[in-house]
């Protein structure tokens, strides 16, 4: 009864500073402990967060993963649940032998398309599936198991959770009338196993078990339709779980197995009830390891259990052996927008609230920190799927898949510039596993060479989502998008072993794709027929089903240049450059429309429709940005009133759903040096679109997903520094109220790092550190009147200009300190 008025309790105690303090002596057999009842103080990590009370669902919960294994850790005192997942387990569902075979159609489809009759050509693909019994469903992200710890309940006088960033653990502290204890939470990323300690001034009594998640009423058709076992068991000081699938594809998941080792100081441990019942502990400590099982007919148990006997049983030594691996890639990069001592002490709960007022420099220095933090534990095997590598449900929304139409490009926008460039193979390890599916994708849906990526995907690289509405076979973008970031990777480390051996063959087969899609107009100049701007229909038809999206033409040709400067880099494919070049000079100009926006479509009698979460038309500066926009001030301008309707939709529904669009308009608006509306996007990311916990949202307070984990870190990196092979622009988009800070460890295109740069008022200081001998053009937020530099010579320095010529040598870091006028 006292645990069920937890919350009650702990509201009236919070912010009570006890004055008495009534010394007791607590005997643990011969140990002797005092314990103070004057409300102690609970350290706050340096980076991190603290939260005040547990998570009211799991999406609240405290978030920890060494990108292969993930904890959702509620943070309840007496009564915990901790979720566990792992990033493979995808429930099976029934394959066909290949994809619909829309190619066979693919001429009526083109007809129909050029007749205006939109809709009748997006019901095609879904008579063809009819016809051909294709009722293939992406496999859906499951949840591996709980972990119930239970403690006897007593009154709570203080209360806090948090999550160390820098080292990866989730704190749970609390304070009864009689004694502290303190529950902390890992999941290494050098041994693999997930660690809980439970610690106290009290000796511990507690009971813990495995169990599976509970299955709400509206779920338990599609668990018994896909899950046949669920079982725990215990043994002597093992725990254990198994699940096995009914679908089986060949060579697929067939289940999964997870074991945990007991390891107690002091106390004794007896099984009780399916339980592992623990009595006068000094310390509890849990080694859990969960693996994926291909074959079920043979356990894995035991070898799970030969693992974890190898495991060190010391927590300090476990943490320290990951803090360093963790601990390193996290303190690569650091912002400092020198928000208010006091904003950064707020538990998150006050943060978000003070927020719906103003939103303080804190929240956002919180915000960047808390998305690495997320994207790193969420990267391993695979790339962040929606919701990273957590879930607290057996029903995740879309799945909880990969969603190539912008979300997991957002979810991992930032591991190049924030200095986390090795994470980005999971994500290519990622595609190149699903080649095979991809190129038959191409050849089944549209009679071509090279390769074609679903828009949405899990274990396989064939299209399962679409329907009238969503006719999402038509978007042929996926795969020049993906390819970017493989050129990107070159781009930003020089790896030109990576160029020629995994990022220009992959480029290649996308662009061979193009080769075979492609057609020409009456008036020569190339039509994308079917086309597809995500997830949007123009403002006169009902339809998505389009011709000449501007996104697609966008990929198209950046793929295609990055193609051309690849080969030529490599010196090969001579022939392959002139018929690239030739693609690239037929592709249709950009337009302005009528209502002085930037066009979505570039075809004639098709309206724009501004109120939309996505803003497909403006890809080309999402990242390296398009020089065709660049060069033309009517483009421009048609890019910033087009950020105007965004913005107006987006204000109307005060942020509104899927927090990825905005991160896109936010990059867009930056890129072409919009400040204020820049700003207001970073505003509205930092404060809306996060949990207790500082998991990010989809939509504003609700809908756990990862994607603006990664984006936010990546659009406030752009805002600070800019860069395209041989040029570096600081400072391109500071807001008024970041008058002073600094940022460490921003990567550049260009195998350059920004150590450091600040900047306070008009004095800007930067140090630069390039892997090559180079020089550079470095543009500055406006003209100086002096510059001065160490280890490096600054040429062409002019009082008018804003512009100078920086030499870097190879492997030395280069401090320039700037006075701007």
């Amino acid at each position: 009864m006292l645990y069920l008025n937890f919350k009650m309790t702990l509201n009236k105690f919070h912010h009570i500073i006890l004055k008495t303090a009534v010394v007791c002596s607590l005997t643990f057999g011969s140990c002797v402990m005092a314990f103070s009842q004057a409300v102690t103080e609970f350290s706050k990590p340096k980076r991190g967060i603290t939260s005040w009370q547990p998570a009211a669902n799991w999406e609240h919960a405290l978030l920890s993963g060494n990108g292969t294994m993930g904890a959702l850790v509620m943070g309840q005192p007496y009564d915990e649940t901790i979720i566990l997942s792992h990033s493979e387990l995808y429930l099976p569902q029934k394959q066909s032998k290949q994809p619909i075979d829309q190619a066979s159609r693919l001429n009526e489809i083109r007809s129909l398309m050029l007749q205006g009759k939109y809709r009748e050509a997006s019901l095609i693909p879904v008579d063809q599936r009819t016809k051909e019994g294709y009722t293939d469903a992406r496999d859906p992200f499951i949840p591996a198991f709980d972990v119930r710890i239970v403690q006897q309940p007593l009154n709570i006088k203080k209360y806090q959770r948090s999550v160390n960033f820098e080292t990866g653990e989730a704190i749970v502290d609390w304070q009864s009338e009689h004694a502290s204890f303190q529950r902390k939470l890992f999941v290494s990323r050098v041994d693999s196993v997930v660690v809980i300690s439970i610690k106290g001034t009290e000796l511990i009594n507690c009971s813990i078990n495995f169990e599976h998640l509970p299955v709400e009423w509206q779920q338990w058709q599609f668990v018994k339709e896909g899950v046949d076992e669920m079982k725990g068991g215990v043994e002597d000081q093992w725990l254990t779980y198994r699940s096995n699938f009914k679908v089986k594809n060949k060579s697929g998941l067939e289940g999964y197995e997870g074991v945990g080792r007991l390891v107690l100081n002091g106390g004794t441990s007896e099984v009780e009830k399916n339980k592992l019942v623990i009595s006068n502990a000094k310390e509890v400590l849990l080694l859990i390891k969960i693996n994926p099982s291909y074959n079920y007919s043979k356990s894995l148990a035991n070898d799970l259990k030969a693992y974890l006997s190898n495991k060190s049983v010391n927590y300090d030594d476990l943490l320290a052996r990951h803090a360093k691996v963790h601990g390193e890639l996290f303190n690569r990069m650091k912002l400092n927008l020198n928000g208010d001592a006091s904003d950064r002490l707020l538990n998150t709960e006050e943060l978000i609230l003070k927020a719906k007022h103003k939103v303080p420099l804190a929240i956002i220095e919180k915000a960047f920190d808390a998305g690495r933090y997320n994207i790193i534990s969420s990267t391993g095997y695979n790339p962040p799927n929606l919701q990273g590598l957590w879930s607290g449900t057996w029903t995740a929304p879309w799945t909880g898949g990969f969603t190539n139409d912008g979300n997991l490009a957002t979810a991992v926008s930032g591991l190049l510039p924030c200095n986390m460039p090795e994470l980005m193979n999971s994500f290519f390890d990622f595609h190149e596993r699903l080649m095979n599916d991809y190129r038959q994708s191409a050849a089944c849906l549209y009679n071509c060479r090279g390769i074609h990526i679903p828009a949405q995907a899990t274990n396989t690289g064939w299209d399962t989502d679409f329907g009238e509405t969503w006719c999402l076979t038509f978007w042929t973008g996926a795969a020049g998008w993906t390819a970017n970031f493989f050129n990107e990777y070159w781009l930003y480390t020089g790896d030109k072993n990576f160029l020629k051996n995994r990022a220009y063959p992959f480029m290649k087969e996308a662009a061979l794709f193009y080769e075979d899609f492609l057609t020409t107009g009456k008036d020569g100049k190339i039509v994308f027929n079917p086309s597809y701007s995500p997830e949007n229909n123009p403002g006169n038809n009902q339809s998505q089903a389009t011709l000449n999206a501007t996104m697609d033409i966008m990929i198209a040709k950046q793929l295609l240049r990055n193609c051309i400067a690849a080969a030529k880099v490599l010196n090969t494919d001579r022939q392959k450059v002139q018929l690239w070049e030739s693609l690239i000079s037929k592709m249709p100009d950009y337009q302005v429309a009528a209502d002085g926006s930037f066009r979505e479509w570039l075809w004639d009698g098709v309206e724009e429709n501004h109120k939309h979460r996505h803003t497909s038309q403006l890809y080309s500066l999402y990242d390296q940005v398009d020089p065709d926009i660049m060069n033309n001030p009517e483009l421009v301008k048609a890019v910033s009133r087009t950020i105007d309707e965004k913005m107006k939709f987006r204000i109307a529904e005060d942020g509104g759903e899927m927090a990825f669009g905005l991160v896109l308009l936010g990059l867009s608006a930056a890129h072409i040096g919009e400040v204020e509306k820049t700003n207001e996007i970073v505003q509205w990311l930092s404060s809306k679109y996060w949990s207790n916990g500082m998991g990010s949202f989809h939509n504003v307070g609700a809908l756990f997903n990862t994607d603006i984990s990664g984006g936010l870190p990546y659009l406030i990196s752009q805002m600070l520094v800019y860069s395209e092979p041989g040029k570096v622009s600081l400072l391109p988009v500071l807001p008024p109220d970041w008058s002073k800070g600094e940022i460490e460890g921003v990567l550049l295109r260009g195998q350059t790092e920004v150590k450091k740069l600040s900047w306070d008022g008009k004095n800007v200081n930067v140090i630069l550190k390039s892997a090559i001998d180079q020089t550079i053009t470095l543009k500055l937020p406006g003209n100086f009147s002096s510059i001065t530099s160490t280890n490096c010579q600054v040429k062409n320095q002019n009082n008018q200009s804003n512009t100078c010529l920086v030499q870097l040598p190879a492997g030395k870091e280069v401090a320039i300190a700037i006075v701007l006028k």
